[in-house]
C-alpha cells in the first residue's frame, strides 16, 4: 500500500508540483551562437579567414588560365588548320654544295637527293623549288635552264604551255649532264634487271631502288611491287 501526503511528511519528504507552463530547455548548448559570437569578438580568426580566402581565389584563377593554354579535344585540329596554333617545324642544317654543272651522273644525283632532304623538310612550291636549286649551281647551269625554257615554250606554243615542275627540272638536269648514253645504259639496266645468282635479296633491294631512283620511274606502286617480285629468283 503507497503511502499518502501526509506519510511523506511524516518520514521528512516534500513533494513538488510539477511546472506547468515553462518551456522545456534543450540539453545542448547552443554552439552555433556561441561560434558567432567568439568569431566577431576574434580578429586573428577574421584575419587568418579572409588570407585563406584571397589564397583560395588566386589558386582558382591560376587554374582558369591553364585550362585556358590547354588544347580542346575536337577543336585542336581544326585550330591548326586554321592559323591560330603555332605549326610545328623542324629546324635541320643541309649543307648543299655549288653544283658546278659537270658531265657526271654520280654528282648529279647527290646534288639532287640533297635537294629533295631539304624539301621534305621545307615545304616550297615547285618554282620556288627550282629557284633555290638554281641558285645553289654556278651561272652557266642557270643560263642552260633559261635557255631550255625558251625552247620548251617555242616547240610547245606559249599558250598552252605550263610552268615547269620540280620532276621536270630533275629530269631535264639529268639528261643534260649526264654522260652520253649514261642515261640510256641505267634505262636498259632496269628493264633487264633481275637478281644475281649469289646475290642476296637485300642487295638486290638496295641496287632496285637506286636504279628506280636515279632514272626518275614515276610507275604506280603496284607495278613496281610486280616489278620487284618479277625480278627476284622464282622460289623467293
Amino acid at each position: 500500500m503507497s503511502p499518502t501526503r501526509s506519510g511523506y511528511k511524516e518520514l521528512g519528504l516534500e513533494l513538488f508540483e510539477p511546472l506547468q507552463d515553462q518551456p522545456r530547455k534543450s540539453r545542448w548548448p547552443p554552439m552555433a551562437d556561441e561560434k558567432k559570437d567568439e568569431r566577431a569578438g576574434d580578429p586573428i580568426k577574421i584575419l587568418l579567414e579572409e588570407a585563406l580566402e584571397r589564397q583560395r581565389n588566386a589558386m582558382m584563377d591560376s587554374f582558369a588560365q591553364i585550362l585556358q593554354r590547354l588544347p580542346r579535344g575536337d577543336t585542336s585540329a581544326s585550330n591548326s588548320y586554321s592559323g591560330n596554333d603555332t605549326p610545328f617545324k623542324v629546324q635541320v642544317n643541309f649543307e648543299i654544295p655549288i653544283f658546278e654543272g659537270q658531265i657526271d651522273a654520280d654528282a648529279v644525283d647527290k646534288w639532287l637527293n640533297l635537294l629533295d632532304g631539304y624539301f621534305s623538310v621545307h615545304e616550297f612550291s615547285s618554282r620556288e623549288k627550282i629557284v633555290f636549286a638554281l641558285l645553289k649551281a654556278v651561272p652557266h647551269v642557270k643560263d642552260w635552264w633559261k635557255t631550255y625554257c625558251e625552247q620548251k615554250d617555242e616547240s610547245t606554243g606559249s599558250l598552252f604551255s605550263a610552268a615547269p615542275t620540280w620532276n621536270e627540272f630533275r629530269d631535264a638536269i639529268k639528261e643534260q649532264y649526264y654522260p652520253v648514253k649514261s642515261y640510256e645504259d641505267k634505262y636498259i639496266k632496269w628493264t633487264t634487271l633481275r637478281q644475281g645468282r649469289d646475290q642476296d635479296v637485300p642487295e638486290f633491294t638496295n641496287i632496285f631502288h637506286t636504279l628506280r631512283t636515279q632514272l626518275g620511274i614515276k610507275d604506280f606502286e603496284l607495278h613496281l611491287v610486280l616489278k620487284y617480285r618479277d625480278c627476284l629468283h622464282r622460289y623467293i
